[in-house]
């Protein structure tokens, strides 16, 4: 099913933006920014959304309901009235958690749909959202460069199947007259996140990892805002055209590395929590224990997620980002004391939203 809806919309003479995903965590911060570019400068940029399910309304955006890996819904999107879209941010994909083969479908097939449908109707520029993961085998990654190759093996399913992704948009460049990049975001945070924000405040409602802290806490980490990944997209959308641009990967941060445990009580401390922890698990046991969930998830005994994210609390990973900020001129511009509190007030507005909506429905 493919449909769109929104207000008039007077066929434009600027850039016609489609976000694949536009209704996720990031595809709704890159419309955010492309609304708030348009009207900061009037332009008459066209904004187009491609995803299963609407959540937000109001916006002088076009909605277009449909499945990544169906052709005639994406080709729907693109053309639409006569009107092929100029730029697509491909945003689309499942959460890491998520079964492998929603991984293959999404990030492999769907990718490959969409790319097909933007090459026969005349896309000019296309932007994927990566992931910094992928060159991620699990073990420490200290100030890397895009120089670095592709994780092997990859630490987990996820990082594989957008690894396979963002090869073929880079080599979609400069082919079909489409120019494209990929961008390589490291645990993004804030409002509307899924994973992140909620993942630490329900584990603080538990008490226990507040008080258990795996690893010395000195590995850092990279953590990325999600209103800075977004202006992100929008300056290599600017500047596909620059051949120090187009067809390149770029990692994205908040340029601001981090041990694990202090973010999380940078989250912590936003509801009132500035407990330091009881027990210490040295590295070197964590390390072991790292080694056991591994053989556990190899045998399907716990989910393929569960050592990827206990391996990166204690394991270094972060990035250099001196090649984003050179070519596509990115500063992030919301820092981890701004980012923070408004990633943790999004959240628990949230869930008292659900929780009374829930109470409704009980009475």
């Amino acid at each position: 099913m493919s449909s769109a809806s929104a207000s008039p919309v007077v066929p434009t003479d600027g850039e016609i933006y489609l976000v694949v995903g536009g209704e996720g965590f990031l595809g709704r911060a890159i419309v955010n920014a492309l609304l708030e570019r348009r009207e900061k400068t009037g332009s008459s940029d066209e904004i187009r959304i491609l995803d299963l399910r609407r959540n937000h309304e109001g916006d002088d955006v076009l909605f277009f309901q449909g499945d990544i890996c169906n052709s005639t819904n994406v080709e729907a999107a693109l053309n639409f009235e006569g009107r092929t879209a100029t730029v697509v941010f491909h945003t689309a994909s499942p959460v890491m958690k998520a079964p492998e083969a929603l991984h293959t479908r999404v990030n492999v097939e769907g990718t490959k749909v969409v790319l097909e449908c933007c090459r026969k109707v005349g896309v000019d520029k296309f932007v994927y959202t990566s992931s910094a993961s992928v060159v991620y085998s699990g073990k420490g990654l200290e100030y890397v460069d895009e120089s670095i190759g592709y994780a092997s093996p990859f630490a987990d399913y996820y990082s594989e199947t957008k690894a396979i992704a963002e090869k073929l948009v880079l080599e979609y460049n400069d082919k079909y007259g489409m120019r494209t990049a990929a961008l390589r975001p490291s645990g993004i945070f804030g409002p509307g996140d899924n994973q992140a924000t909620p993942g630490a405040l329900l584990a603080q409602r538990r008490n226990f990892p507040v008080l258990v802290q795996v690893g010395n806490n000195t590995a850092l980490f990279d953590f990325t805002y999600v209103g800075n990944l977004a202006e992100a997209h929008l300056l290599c959308a600017d500047k596909l055209y620059d051949e120090n641009v187009s067809g390149q990967a770029f990692f994205i941060t908040n340029d601001q590395p981090i041990p694990m445990w202090s973010f999380f009580r940078l989250l912590w401390a936003q509801v009132g929590d500035t407990r330091g922890p009881k027990l210490i698990i040295p590295t070197f046991v964590a390390s072991l224990i790292l080694v056991f969930l591994k053989f556990l998830a190899t045998i399907h005994l716990i989910k393929h997620d569960v050592p990827f994210v206990f391996g990166m609390t204690f394991t270094p990973r972060y990035f250099n980002i001196t090649k984003a900020k050179k070519y596509l001129g990115y500063k992030p511009r919301i820092p981890y004391s701004e980012g923070v509190p408004i990633a943790v007030n999004a959240c628990l507005e949230r869930w008292a939203k659900e929780e009374e909506a829930n109470a409704r429905k009980q009475n």
